[in-house]
């Protein structure tokens, strides 16, 4: 699981200040930084949708996606040879999972390197400590790893060092050129420009997601038993969740991470119309923070709490305790991801439905998410090594239906699943090595259909869901531009918006105090950063 590469470059934490030392002088792009406003920005990669199995249900342009409620019988072959040439290729990638066991016993593991053709020499590192491994490897002036993953996380000047140490991969992924590689051509446009250029170029590979964006989890069981219907309004929200708490029961759990951000507020402020992040109207960036519907949302939830429908220890639990409570059904209800749906359903292991929530307001503009996770980059290299590294990241993007897709996502066929009528069914071995403690699903990523084995009425249910709420829902027209400020200062500023949702909601603050947070935020650098997006947005077309 190690490597000389954790003793060499993840050095003691040297700040943003050693970062800055480390990139002064260093090649920052055609216009001086690395926004796209007066460059020539390369054209996005073009789109090539695999012609895979015929679903169960379609999607559509909303975002809703294609439903799959049996594993496919026939797979095909993506990737005609292996892409690799038998060399190490290294890794540094986030976990949420436990750590991988060794490649000596690790039989998925093992799989994968031959299957790649390359030794595999992955770095993980835990998500409550990737902010912090990243910035100490980007401050460092040792080499960097093959590969390098950047989740979602605001990374002080993660863009000027992505800029002057990592690949330009426009010539190999920008427009037509992206056909060499099928999987990642598979990749829909709207990840690529979730991830946006840097200069104008493109430096990396999206790891696609879904377009619903942070989800409200529901235990149905518990609501149907209790007369709760699936569409309901404020009212009717507040009042099931405040009522069936209790005994040791709580309507809603949050976590330390989710109240740190916009996660905790972004289900009520869509239930309620806000503006995904920002309104875009006229070629300006305006901030929902100020409008009326936020400080509603605000409102609901300093109402759910004051009414003892919240976990006590919202803010200061971890995501793993809050999932725990929601799997035992201590608590009803938690923000996540969607993309967590089917790890939601292996840990409620069939002790009470899954649901998603609908919006609670009559004029809902859901929030739609970035449509990516994060993105890979490489190192600097020679134009062949890039073409290898290219062809890894193409393998493990590999799309559902095909035999690569398999074995990234489920292993080795009678030792890490078997197959019935019923599909696939993963064995004990999978608990253990799989593409989660082993975090290659981070290093390439297929655009998600909706299969979920072993549940297709949750598949199903799932499906309604996004038909219901994606043709409403709104993007965030700040996904993949570039603000300096928002580079430099975007901790600061996100931190000032969730020190404040926290302090209201749990009564520290009254509610009219928002006005001096968004007024805080505003002389932080927001009002900056809607100028700077406002010129990007303006380029970035």
């Amino acid at each position: 699981m190690t490597s000389p590469l954790r003793r060499r470059s993840l050095l003691k934490f040297a700040g943003a200040g050693a970062l800055a030392t480390v990139l002064t002088g260093c090649g920052s792009g055609s216009n001086g930084g690395v926004g796209n406003a007066g460059t020539n920005v390369v054209p996005w990669p073009t789109y090539v949708p695999f012609a895979g199995p015929k679903p169960d249900a379609p999607g559509d342009e909303s975002g809703v996606q294609p439903l799959y409620l049996d594993y496919p019988r026939n797979l095909v072959r993506s990737v005609p040879e292996a892409p690799g040439d038998g060399s190490d290729v290294t890794a540094m990638v986030i976990t949420y999972g436990a750590p991988p066991k060794a490649l000596e016993g690790n039989r998925f593991w093992q799989a994968v390197n031959k299957a790649l053709n390359v030794n595999l020499k992955v770095v993980v590192v835990p998500d409550a400590e990737y902010g912090q491994k990243m910035t100490t490897l980007m401050a460092s002036g040792d080499d960097l790893p093959d590969i390098i993953m950047f989740s979602n996380l605001q990374l002080p000047r993660s863009h000027e060092f992505i800029q002057s140490r990592c690949a330009d991969l426009s010539d190999f992924v920008g427009g037509d050129a992206v056909k060499d590689y099928p999987g990642l051509a598979n990749i829909p446009q709207y990840a690529w420009q979730g991830m946006g250029r840097i200069g104008g170029r493109i430096y990396g590979v999206p790891l696609e997601r879904p377009k619903p964006g942070n989800s409200l989890y529901v235990n149905r069981t518990v609501l149907q038993q209790a007369g709760v219907p699936e569409e309901w309004g404020t009212e009717d929200f507040v009042g099931a969740l405040t009522r069936l708490s209790g005994d040791r029961r709580w309507g809603i759990g949050g976590s330390k991470s989710v109240f740190g951000s916009f996660g905790s507020i972004a289900y009520h402020a869509g239930s309620l119309g806000a503006p995904n992040a920002w309104e875009l109207r006229d070629g300006q960036f305006n901030t929902t923070l100020a409008t009326p519907q936020f400080e509603e949302a605000l409102g609901v939830m300093r109402r759910l709490a004051e009414k003892g429908a919240y976990h006590p220890d919202s803010l200061t639990l971890s995501a793993t305790d809050v999932k725990t409570f929601y799997y035992n059904a201590s608590v009803l209800s938690l923000t996540d991801g969607f993309g967590a749906v089917a790890e939601a359903l292996s840990g409620i292991n069939r002790r009470f439905e899954l649901d998603l929530a609908r919006p609670y307001g009559p004029n809902a503009t859901p929030w739609q998410s970035a449509g990516i996770f994060g993105y890979v980059t490489f190192k600097k290299a020679s134009a062949d090594r890039i073409k290898l590294l290219l062809r890894v990241s193409n393998y493990l993007s590999a799309p559902f239906g095909t035999s690569e897709y398999e074995l990234v996502n489920y292993g080795v066929e009678g030792a890490h699943f078997t197959k019935d009528s019923g599909g696939i069914k993963t064995t004990d071995l999978f608990k253990v090595e799989n593409n989660v403690n082993l975090p290659i699903k981070y290093l390439g990523a297929a655009p998600a259909v909706l299969h979920l084995p072993g549940f297709p009425e949750a598949a199903k249910a799932v499906h309604e869901w996004e038909k219901a709420v994606l043709p409403r829902s709104i993007p965030d027209p700040e996904a993949g531009l570039r603000s300096a400020t928002r580079t430099s200062k975007g901790a600061e500023l996100t931190r000032t918006v969730g020190d404040a949702i926290g302090a209201i909601v749990f009564g520290r603050k009254p509610v009219s105090a928002w006005k001096d947070a968004v007024a805080q935020w505003r002389q932080a650098g927001g009002d900056k950063v809607a100028e700077e997006l406002a010129k990007e947005h303006a380029a970035a077309k």
